[in-house]
């Protein structure tokens, strides 16, 4: 009869004692979260420079006389 190895012996790599991989695509998430947030940060002073949420700032534009749609028969 053949005797079972011990398991406990055996060095199996698994996911809770294998070191993190900083591949290219781990680089380019990052590169990627960087640029969502930088966005994030100029919309915000975008919109803050034109007077925050919700604020309108400006001159209203005249109302015009609808055109004629004559010109569609």
């Amino acid at each position: 009869m053949m005797s079972q190895p011990d398991l406990e012996s055996v060095s199996v790599p698994s996911v809770i004692n294998k070191k993190p991989q900083y591949n290219i695509y781990f680089m380019l998430l990052v590169v990627a979260l960087i640029s969502l947030l930088m966005a994030c940060l100029f919309l915000f002073l975008e919109i803050r420079s034109y007077g925050g949420f919700g604020a309108f700032r400006g001159s209203v534009g005249s109302i015009s006389i609808p055109l004629p749609l004559d010109f569609l028969k």
